[in-house]
């Protein structure tokens, strides 16, 4: 599994993750931290929320990434 995308809430994590799935990607969203009891406050510095998908599928998931990403701006 590799990192496509990294969000600063679960919430957010989770958009990008059904966006993913919805393109028929297969994302797993990693939250190690307490980031999603208390978003908007953290002792050890900002925590992000990981949004991995398998190997075989990050350079085209980034590719849709960017691509969604830049139609949307």
């Amino acid at each position: 599994m590799k990192t496509v995308a990294e969000r600063n809430t679960l919430f957010e994590a989770d958009i990008v993750k059904g966006n993913l799935e919805n393109a028929g990607f297969h994302p797993v969203v990693f939250d190690n931290s307490m980031n999603s009891f208390y978003p908007f406050t953290s002792i050890q510095g900002p925590s992000l929320v990981d949004i991995r998908v398998p190997d075989e599928e990050y350079e085209a998931a980034r590719e849709w990434l960017d691509k969604d990403l830049s139609s949307t701006l």
